[in-house]
């Protein structure tokens, strides 16, 4: 008898609870739920619109900035913001359209401004859907005043690469212009970053009160290094562990001052100095003379290029300095070097001295001009070739120019050796070595070939540019957006070729340009700090 109860009770409690459920299904206590970002009229239903669309006909005046078309994402990359512009008056509302393969049920957003940046969980859906058939992207402009009218569109389609990135990102942020960082050092942050996160990366460094650059890491990503003006000293550069704490004192720095100098040249600052590999040498220019210039604009603040130098060694095990036997010759500037990745060669930029653009040589001096870049390029050009020569534990070599990266009646510098070996990318322009509006990035065989102008080159300044890990992306920074320098990224196949570029947009942030991008064989948390101790 008892057991009959239980069971009626039981039955009972079921019937009750499916009844509510019906009645809450049919009979809402509250109002309807609206889907995000939907604030179009009762009559403009996404499927009224989509019933006026006619994929093969124009619908001129809308453009998508970003993303680019046929761009490649990295699988791990956070949600991008979708970024477009509409001139036709009419549009008022945007249906975003994201199609995959047949297999896959399209994703539809209405939204009421020229941008959108996709929820985490449908870009994650996106980027899965997109790794073998590209996905399409349309944004339709609607007027939804005029029965859902289709006033505007515009299709993108990208892929997204099976490809990870595998390492972080150490970058710089600085304020412009130029003379505004140079007087306020303590406003310059380093960042260690996340492609992966939706925060923006860590500040590790910041309010160090002398100036600080050129940072590089070993291979493995055990120790760092950067040129630092430690106690007055603007030869001074550090070497330190991978802490997360990382505490700098007078034990991590040495300084290039103590190069033995050659006659009345200045004190050596160590100029784009660079850690091998495996962290055991340092290369850098040394004996150098070079040409700055300031000015107030805020895009092209400063002209920069040695004009005379030789390249030095210094050993860290065994604390010692020497010059490098091929790239030690004084009728040439021999400047910004870079190590293979298997520490067999040293490549770097040469061109012949240029001292004679110097009012006085014993007495070089920073010039501040009013007029800009352009007309100083004209006044003092200077062409660099890239050379290559053996290091030989330091023994050194004969020089050899590269092909596709010399004799091109161009300036080449700043060259990157993918970690596999396979590729070297260079900056290129017509003249100079840095900050130069026309910079554009050139690939070729490490050994030399024929120089192919890369697809991620955007149409104002590329370069600081550097390999991940795995040798299938390159990061680099552009000004295309804003004079404020940005972080790019493309993806390398086996073939050398890159796809259009893929912005980081939450490394960049108001008032700084984000520049000396480097990936860096580290986990994102793997340096909390970095700090002076002992500074006078």
């Amino acid at each position: 008898m008892k057991n009959r109860v239980v069971i009626w009770i039981i039955f009972t409690l079921f019937v009750l609870l499916t009844a509510c459920t019906l009645l809450q299904k049919h009979f809402p206590t509250g109002p309807p739920r609206k889907r995000p970002h939907d604030s179009i009229s009762e009559n403009g239903t996404i499927k009224k619109i989509l019933s006026h669309y006619d994929r093969y006909q124009k619908y001129p005046g809308l453009t998508i900035h970003y993303p680019y078309t046929e761009s490649i994402f990295p699988p791990e990359l956070a949600s991008p913001t979708f970024i477009w512009q509409d001139m036709n008056p009419a549009s008022n509302h945007w249906l975003i359209v994201v199609e995959f393969n047949r297999k896959q049920q399209p994703i539809h957003r209405l939204v009421n401004e020229k941008k959108w940046t996709p929820e985490n969980h449908l870009w994650e859906r996106i980027k899965t859907n997109s790794i073998s058939v590209p996905a399409g992207v349309s944004i339709l402009g609607i007027n939804n005043k005029n029965e859902c009218e289709i006033a505007s569109s515009d299709t993108i389609h990208f892929k997204t690469s099976k490809d990870k990135v595998e390492s972080s990102v150490f970058f710089r942020q600085v304020p412009l212009p130029f003379k505004t960082a140079s007087k306020s050092f303590e406003k310059t942050r380093w960042r260690l970053g996340d492609i992966s996160s939706y925060d923006n990366p860590v500040v590790v460094m910041e309010k160090i009160p002398v100036c600080a650059s050129c940072h590089l890491f070993s291979k493995d990503g055990k120790t760092i290094s950067m040129e630092m003006n430690y106690n007055n000293d603007s030869g001074a550069h550090f070497i330190a562990p991978v802490t997360e704490h990382i505490r700098l004192s007078k034990r991590n720095f040495f300084s290039w001052n103590d190069f033995p100098r050659q006659g009345a040249l200045p004190p050596s600052r160590g100029l784009f100095a660079k850690m091998s590999p495996t962290g055991r040498y340092v290369v850098s220019t040394i004996n150098e003379i070079s040409y700055a210039v300031i000015f107030k604009q805020i895009d092209f603040s400063q002209l920069f290029f040695p004009t005379y130098g030789v390249l030095g060694i210094y050993d860290v095990e065994t604390k010692k300095f020497y010059l490098l036997p091929g790239a030690d010759d004084y009728d040439f500037v021999q400047t910004n070097p870079n190590w293979s990745p298997d520490e067999k060669y040293v490549v770097y930029a040469r061109a012949k001295t240029k001292n004679e653009i110097h009012e006085d040589i014993l007495n070089i001096k920073t010039v501040y001009d009013n007029t800009d870049i352009h007309a100083l390029n004209k006044k003092n050009n200077i062409q660099f070739d890239l050379y290559r020569v053996a290091f030989n534990q330091g023994k050194g070599g004969r020089p050899v120019p590269l092909e596709g990266a010399s004799n091109n009646d161009m300036s080449n510098y700043f060259p990157r050796y993918s970690p596999d070996g396979k590729w070297l990318v260079f900056t290129q322009s017509k003249t100079g070595i840095m900050l130069q509006p026309d910079s554009q990035l050139f690939i070729i065989p490490a050994g030399g070939g024929i120089a192919r102008k890369m697809r991620c080159n955007q149409s104002l300044f590329n370069s600081w540019h550097s390999w991940s890990s795995n040798s299938k992306w390159l990061l680099f920074s552009s000004k295309v957006n804003s004079p404020y320098t940005e972080i790019f990224l493309t993806h390398v196949d086996d073939e050398g070729n890159d796809s259009p570029p893929v912005l980081l947009s939450r490394f960049s942030e108001v008032g700084y340009a984000a520049n000396v991008p480097e990936f860096v064989n580290i986990k994102p948390d793997a340096i909390h700090n970095i700090s002076l101790i002992d500074h006078k």
